[in-house]
């Protein structure tokens, strides 16, 4: 398709290039929502734009996975962006450190599995569990070596109730990150969650990463796509809170459906909660149920492939499948096809972006705000 912009003929790949030269900046969101325009699709069909947006990852937290994953002498791979890392756990400290040999490159682990010290496969490399190269075969006669830089790079990591984040380059506090989740959900007895690995499920999609968090980020689509989820929660009252990195979203739930038993002493009172949706910048969802939390982790692939990781805690079991939390792999499923339908219709050359509702999509908005600023 060839469009026209004062005169000028062009192809939809060199639209933002060229509207860029003449003043328009494609990539900026206005910050009042009412005359803002969404991400312009090229964001999710770029590659360049993709390895750019995921060079956020290491410049902010990232939940990397949970403490009870982990056994003395456990290595765990995980990613930060699409950077490889490997978890792993010492005399009871846990590291993050880098899954990429510092001899040639190879990755070092695949698969989880318990072991001493990590070995690389392809030249016999050994690391400890902390990343300090111990052993290297055939290397005897080469000078200063090893040097720090024969040691693998590693992450800070923070166990913030049995769930590890790391960080590979920001200064910024955890405390300060998790700091909105921490103090409304605070009612909460996180030391009583254990996980069941049974609701594990890793899903993949061929999709853009920043689809599936659009998606989750407005509950706008909920009675066109989750008609159960929308029998079970008042649709009407639905509401998004908006932090400096972090988006809230309430359900409520209608007549006598599961809801929180929430203490006097705290802001939602007296208020039938049946679920709060947590997203953390960058990829981050905790969904918080009366019978305890869903995790999701959204880990990008390539341009139009994530994997989407789940956890489940319980705290309840007896409300298990009740309420909002219900039937969640319906809800996935079904997202998913929304998900890779519009990373479809992203690369049409008839939609270039569109526009918010102010009262359904504050954390779509929000979101967006955060790629580009």
């Amino acid at each position: 398709m060839q469009l026209f912009v004062k005169g000028l003929r062009l192809k939809k790949h060199s639209i933002s290039i060229t509207l860029e030269a003449l003043g328009v900046n494609m990539g900026v969101i206005h910050p009042d929502i009412s005359k803002a325009q969404t991400l312009p699709s090229n964001y999710y069909t770029d590659e360049k734009l993709y390895l750019q947006l995921l060079e956020k990852f290491p410049r902010s937290w990232n939940f990397i996975g949970l403490e009870s994953m982990l056994d003395e002498k456990t290595i765990v791979p995980v990613s930060i962006g699409e950077i490889p890392m490997l978890l792993t756990k010492q005399d009871s400290q846990i590291h993050c450190v880098s899954n990429v040999c510092t001899h040639r490159g190879m990755l070092l682990c695949q698969e989880s599995k318990s072991t001493s010290s990590i070995t690389c496969p392809y030249h016999g490399r050994m690391f400890s569990l902390d990343g300090k190269m111990k052993h290297m075969p055939k290397f005897s006669e080469v000078k200063n070596f090893p040097a720090d830089t024969d040691n693998l790079p590693n992450a800070k990591v923070v166990n913030w109730h049995g769930l590890l984040f790391a960080n590979l380059s920001s200064d910024d506090l955890f405390e300060e990150y998790i700091e909105s989740v921490e103090s409304r959900m605070s009612f909460l007895d996180f030391s009583k969650l254990n996980r069941d690995s049974g609701l594990d499920r890793l899903h993949e999609l061929s999709a853009n990463w920043m689809l599936y968090v659009d998606n989750y980020l407005e509950g706008f689509h909920i009675p066109y796509v989750h008609k159960d989820l929308n029998s079970v929660i008042d649709y009407s009252n639905y509401e998004t809170e908006v932090f400096e990195n972090a988006v809230l979203q309430i359900g409520y739930a209608i007549d006598d459906e599961e809801c929180f038993d929430i203490p006097s002493n705290h802001q939602d009172y007296g208020k039938k909660i049946a679920a709060y949706y947590w997203w953390i910048f960058p990829n981050l969802m905790l969904n918080f149920y009366p019978w305890g939390l869903s995790i999701n982790v959204v880990l990008p692939q390539g341009i139009s492939l994530t994997k989407i990781a789940y956890y489940g805690l319980i705290l309840d079991k007896s409300k298990l499948g009740l309420g909002a939390g219900g039937d969640l792999d319906t809800v996935e499923d079904e997202d998913q096809w929304i998900v890779e339908s519009c990373d479809k219709g992203m690369n049409s050359p008839l939609y270039q972006r569109g526009r918010y509702s102010p009262s359904m999509e504050q954390g779509v908005h929000h979101f967006h705000r955060l790629l580009t600023e």
